[in-house]
């Protein structure tokens, strides 16, 4: 499988599908740190820099597939949400380059935000330029990163296309056969299992009912968001000041006569420093449970900025740049000591070292910090690509061994 990488970066798809015996044609590159990887680890391919100014026409018959994560920064939640009209709408030049190059496969990725920019018009003009104006047949996931055998939550969204309207066959990449034989239930079994399941109300059924609330610097103060099974948005108190966000927990438990009773909703403090509004990952956090023994609960902050992603019991996705990570627990605020290049290496499932080159005159041991970790952050996890890769090998089989190619 011949392929050009557009948004290069430090080339984790290539990392990922060099055993597959995959070969990258060329680079597309513009960062000075990244460049530099690309040229220390891959000297005989070019890198073509700037993808606006290349014209991919010299591609077309060369490759069978072009792979891009065009940049995320106007798509995603934790950002200022522009769109098209920020650094996301290089977006289209991925377009243009599928276009004259006219590969077999596409695969471009992205963070879960770009489903909803602009009020899901962003993505519905990715896939109106592939389908109705390349002729692919698309499908797209979500996908996270731990469930591929990294130790990091990383969320993030892929979308496959396969010339020729081939829209099983871009399926069968990113699900599984069973999703896709068209024998799921019928609609009025289902409304029945859905009935069944949540007869009682809050605390009825057969199983325990949990409530989530968040306030503002009391537990009982201003108006109380709720949700069942869910907490919302964290705040920083009604009046909108840097109030400190209380995590409030109530969970429904049984009693030894078999009755439903709640807790007291006893509230746990999170620490955020100075940000009137720590967003949650998705605008919502899942509810805090308080375990059997009365501890509260472990929250995890990405950092102490606004917007900033907060996960229980387990850190969120690697992130670019910003404050060390942030522990809350029992009321006391913990800073989580940096994580070292190498084990960010690790987390998106890239070589030790792979970032550890010599760069501006100074040699590899002298190799700086922070533009590792920018590169890191930025990539792709490795697991998760040579997945698509072999799924994307293996659809190619099944197509040959039906005729099609």
């Amino acid at each position: 499988m011949r392929y050009v990488s557009l948004f290069s970066g430090i080339e984790a798809a290539t990392v990922a599908w060099e055993p597959l015996g995959w070969r990258p044609v060329a680079f597309s590159e513009v960062e000075p740190f990244p460049c530099a990887v690309l040229a220390y680890r891959y000297p005989e391919v070019p890198n073509l820099g700037d993808v606006t100014k290349v014209d991919w026409k010299m591609f077309r018959g060369k490759v069978d597939l072009v792979v891009g994560g065009s940049p995320c920064q106007s798509f995603s939640v934790a950002g200022r949400r522009e769109g098209l009209k920020g650094e996301s709408g290089l977006m289209f030049e991925f377009v243009r380059c599928v276009r004259e190059v006219r590969p077999r496969w596409v695969l471009w990725e992205n963070v879960p935000g770009a489903l909803s920019s602009e009020g899901g018009e962003a993505f519905g003009c990715l896939l109106r330029e592939l389908a109705d104006g390349g002729g692919y047949g698309l499908a797209w996931r979500v996908l996270d990163a731990q469930f591929f055998g990294v130790a990091q939550r990383r969320r993030r969204l892929f979308l496959v296309g396969r010339a020729g309207n081939g829209f099983r066959e871009a399926c069968g990449v990113l699900f599984e056969p069973d999703c896709l034989s068209g024998d799921s239930a019928a609609s009025r079994a289902k409304r029945q299992e859905l009935a069944a399941d949540t007869a009682g109300g809050a605390r009825g059924g057969d199983r325990a009912r949990v409530a989530g609330f968040c306030a503002g610097n009391t537990a009982g103060a201003g108006s109380i968001g709720y949700r069942e099974d869910e907490s919302p948005t964290l705040r920083g108190g009604a009046s909108g000041t840097n109030q400190v966000p209380t995590v409030c927990i109530q969970t429904s438990h049984t009693d030894a006569n078999g009755s439903n009773v709640c807790s007291d909703g006893t509230s746990y403090t999170l620490d955020c420093a100075t940000s009137p509004a720590a967003a949650v990952t998705e605008g919502r956090a899942p509810t805090q449970t308080a375990p059997q023994d009365g501890r509260p609960p472990v929250v995890c902050m990405a950092d102490a900025s606004a917007n900033a992603a907060i996960d229980d019991d387990m850190c969120g996705s690697l992130k670019v740049g910003g404050s060390a990570p942030l522990v809350a627990h029992g009321g006391r605020r913990y800073t989580v000591r940096r994580l070292t290049p190498r084990e960010c290496e690790r987390l998106q499932g890239l070589p030790d070292d792979w970032t550890r080159i010599p760069y501006r005159g100074r040699p590899a041991d002298e190799c700086p910090d922070g533009p590792r970790y920018r590169a890191i952050g930025n990539s792709m996890a490795v697991p998760v690509m040579r997945w698509i890769g072999r799924r994307i090998e293996a659809a190619d089989a099944a197509t040959a061994g039906k005729g099609g190619l």
